[in-house]
């Protein structure tokens, strides 16, 4: 063997040898999480009880950065923009679906390297609790005989403002919408306050006014009862199965993430989704559950979402 040849064969030993090293060192220092809204919400408060649970598996620091504006829009074209080094990754949930069909944005969930999906919580339907309703079919049936009586207050974009197209669907014209700017503060103030009779939110943010028995649900945006208000009766029992709006917080990497890492960081996430710590926090902060996907199953979830959205959105034009 000429020298010439031993320097190109410990050159490449040398190399699979660095590559090897730093391989399994992921992650060699902090990873930064860009969640795409204020600090306190559920986006944000999951990211934060992750992170935690990152420090104990990994020993390394994860950082919740939060950057606000356009329902995630610039958050999202951040980390898009972002060198795909396994150290910037995105927070994020069906917003992103609700930006692209409604107009607010050109980013799909396909712009990205999807990582893995680690969180359900469900949305509601909810009315005060002195509504003449125990369900939202019975509101639809209400509103049906008496057209604009009651205000249904729907978002101004994103998921609170498509969730009202399986009700118009269902009943053309009856409701008098009107989109609520802001989130589901907002809401929940408008509809305590006598403004608007219906609106849309989060679990999370109704809880504590469900609990107060200042707002009934009416429905679970969902095929499936929620584990927190088992009693709450689902939409598609109600005849409505299109409307079906899990939020799913998924971890989004820029395009171009080498796989290799994307499957490291999976298997840190795995192991935190299984931490039982983990599920009891989560459960205690934000009315969640795991729902972890990786692979083909995550692909395949997020185009039979995007399918709802296209579809709501087109009814709602």
């Amino acid at each position: 063997m000429t020298r010439r040849l031993v320097f190109l064969v410990l050159s490449v030993l040398l190399t699979l040898l660095l590559v090897t090293l730093s391989f399994a060192a992921y992650p060699e220092r902090p990873v930064t999480v860009v969640v795409p809204y204020s600090a306190g919400g559920a986006s944000d408060i999951t990211a934060r009880l992750i992170a935690d649970f990152w420090k104990k598996y990994t020993g390394k620091e994860m950082i919740v950065t939060n950057v606000v504006g356009a329902e995630g829009a610039v958050a999202a074209r951040q980390v898009l923009q972002t060198k795909p080094d396994g150290y910037t990754v995105l927070w994020y949930h069906q917003a992103v679906l609700g930006n692209y069909y409604l107009g607010v944005a050109d980013i799909k969930w396909s712009s990205f390297t999807p990582a893995c999906i680690v969180t359900k919580t469900s949305r509601i339907t909810a009315a005060r609790a002195d509504a003449p309703w125990n369900n939202l079919k019975e509101a639809i049936e209400d509103a049906k005989k008496n057209p604009k009586k009651y205000v249904y207050g729907a978002g101004a974009g994103g998921i609170a403002y498509l969730e009202y197209a399986p009700i118009e669907m269902a009943a053309p014209g009856a409701f008098r919408v009107v989109p609520n700017e802001g989130g589901d503060a907002q809401r929940i103030a408008a509809l305590l306050g006598g403004h608007v009779d219906i609106v849309p939110l989060a679990l999370v943010s109704a809880v504590q006014y469900i609990k107060n028995g200042q707002i009934k649900v009416l429905a679970v945006h969902d095929d499936q009862p929620d584990p927190f208000i088992p009693n709450a009766p689902t939409a598609a029992s109600q005849g409505l199965r299109s409307l079906k709006f899990p939020m799913t917080n998924t971890f989004f990497f820029p395009p171009r993430t080498p796989a290799n890492i994307v499957n490291e960081f999976n298997k840190i996430i795995e192991k935190i989704v299984a931490d039982s710590e983990f599920q009891k926090k989560l459960a205690e902060v934000a009315y969640a559950v795991p729902f972890f996907k990786t692979g083909n199953d995550l692909l395949n979830f997020w185009r039979e979402q995007e399918a709802v959205y296209m579809k709501a959105a087109q009814a709602v034009k």
